[in-house]
């Protein structure tokens, strides 16, 4: 295995742990709504982080963009628009399914549609090799992870539901919650593409100065810039709706919940950079097996941290063990993807 693929390798699963741990600063948030925070967090993880990340490692940023193309913004920004709107409709699918069958569907889905579609897209050469039947037989194992890990997610639901009063259950139609958790993981995936599709762009910011390695965080901030607009809509409808505009400015606690909002911003955003990082490193499968390196760590980091916070307290040794079988078949998956990986390089 080549050095550029082991450190892709390593980038992809830090990326996953950074992601994974996003949320966890959110549970010291005071006297904000959900809205109030969210609005925060995807201002700055979306807009000002992208932007000021872009402009510090590409020289002359801006006339880089005023001398492109539409052509050039046109992928980032369509692929943006969809993501953003999977953004949304996560929140509207857990509350109709349920938080842990809503993660364990949408996790599921994007695993699939965001490894293979890649590999598809851009290495679809590899499709029928002894790699390709390797990287699928590494999709099939994290996805039979993911679903052992979201059996085990519901019964927990079930067994503390008295406990958290009803919190994470689901409220409405179970059918139609499914059919937007499928639309989410399969938007979810978009960003993806915005990145990879954008090479044109890449290769302007290139052709200024930008070194290889960061001239791709001009795609990321064209393309999350996009994405900013459903949350921005979504968010000021719900604050119009809960009356929680106000609480932005008059909670007492605008400081600190910023700079919470904020570590939430740097630890999500930190993760896809490095995510693209690991892409660029692992040559034309990096999209593909980066982004289920990607998502399998974030799962796993993020269920082992909600373990160590409490959020598992209460449940049955049985749940427990369905959990740690999940964690377990998500780390196979990990592992048969990383043979993938150094069979091909």
């Amino acid at each position: 295995m080549s050095e550029a693929v082991l450190t892709g390798l390593l980038l992809a699963l830090v990326a996953g742990f950074s992601n994974g741990s996003f949320f966890v600063p959110m549970r010291y948030v005071r006297r904000w709504q959900w809205e109030n925070t969210w609005l925060v967090f995807t201002f700055l993880s979306q807009i000002v982080l992208p932007w000021l990340a872009a402009w510090l490692v590409i020289p002359h940023l801006f006339g880089v963009l005023r001398a492109s193309p539409w052509g050039y913004l046109l992928p980032g920004l369509v692929a943006g628009f969809f993501w953003g709107i999977a953004q949304v409709t996560y929140g509207l699918s857990v509350r109709m399914v349920g938080i842990a069958a809503g993660n364990a569907i949408v996790s599921g889905v994007a695993t699939v549609t965001g490894t293979v579609g890649p590999l598809i897209v851009y290495a679809p050469e590899r499709v029928l090799t002894a790699t390709g039947l390797i990287f699928f037989a590494a999709i099939a194992v994290t996805v039979c992870g993911v679903y052992v890990y979201g059996r085990a997610g519901i019964q927990r639901e079930r067994e503390t539901s008295g406990r958290e009063a009803g919190q994470g259950g689901a409220h409405g139609d179970f059918r139609t919650g499914m059919i937007v958790c499928l639309a989410t993981g399969l938007l979810g995936t978009a960003f993806i593409y915005g990145f990879a599709s954008s090479t044109e762009l890449v290769r302007a910011a290139e052709a200024a100065g930008a070194k290889p390695l960061f001239a791709g965080y001009v795609a990321w901030a064209v393309t999350f810039s996009a994405g900013f607009i459903s949350n921005l809509l979504y968010c000021l409808y719900q604050m119009r709706k809960n009356q929680s505009a106000r609480a932005l400015i008059s909670s007492g606690c605008f400081l600190r919940n910023t700079s919470l909002a904020g570590s939430m911003g740097i630890l999500w955003y930190g993760g896809v950079l490095m995510y693209g990082m690991a892409a660029a490193r692992m040559g034309r499968l990096g999209p593909s097996v980066g982004f289920g390196l990607f998502v399998s760590g974030t799962i796993l980091f993020a269920t082992v941290l909600g373990y160590l916070i409490g959020e598992w307290r209460g449940a049955s040794r049985e749940t427990i063990r369905g959990f740690l079988k999940g964690m377990l078949l998500i780390i196979a998956g990990i592992a048969v993807l990383t043979f993938a990986v150094a069979r091909n390089g």
